[in-house]
């Protein structure tokens, strides 16, 4: 029996994008974001144009039922404040925000699953930030906290294998993180 048919569908969706995840984490951390405050600004800016053209996933009507507190898991407004505290100005919005209110549900559970699942470690910049730039979660910093407690809070690749999906749907699933990860790359692209 092939390897594949033995992982649940939550492995298989992590499988399906393993490639693109590892090429944007080596990227991120070849561009050392926390060895000095222009670096953090430009990765505070990469966040934030990727979150605005996602805002709109925090209000997908399906996700809601079942994904707790969906929109409150926005970290639009923490990067704004960080940016503020850092007298940094937001960047322009060049971009249209993708509208994701009635998107299909398999469709935009791929694209949370990779915002809210991100391999770059909130949790572990957030403490290089910390020891390194001497922001944290009061200055600075309040994007990676709430990104860290949201990653903790998410059951997401539970919630993805105890679904039922049909095959198309699985496939959709898959496409959407697909395309979330090109998305954030094309964003990367931009800014560094």
């Amino acid at each position: 029996m092939p390897i594949l048919e033995l992982l649940s569908r939550a492995e298989k969706l992590k499988q399906a994008i393993v490639n693109i995840s590892k090429e944007i984490d080596h990227h991120l951390l070849a561009l050392s974001p926390t060895t000095d405050l222009d670096n953090y600004k430009k990765f505070l800016t990469l966040q934030y144009s990727y979150q605005v053209e996602v805002e709109s996933l925090y209000q997908h009507v399906d996700l809601h039922k079942y994904v707790d507190n969906l929109f409150d898991r926005t970290r639009l407004p923490f990067i704004e404040q960080d940016l503020n505290d850092l007298k940094h100005p937001l960047p322009n919005r060049t971009l249209q925000p993708r509208c994701f209110q009635h998107t299909d549900f398999a469709y935009a559970l791929g694209w949370l699953y990779v915002i809210e699942g991100s391999q770059f470690s909130a949790t572990t910049l957030g403490k290089q930030v910390e020891a390194e730039l001497k922001l944290n979660n009061q200055r600075g910093a309040r994007y990676l906290a709430k990104a860290s407690e949201c990653n903790k809070g998410c059951q997401l690749s539970h919630l993805i294998d105890n679904l039922e999906l049909s095959d198309e749907q699985q496939a959709t699933l898959i496409e959407g993180a697909e395309q979330a990860r090109q998305r954030f790359k094309f964003y990367q692209a931009q800014f560094y």
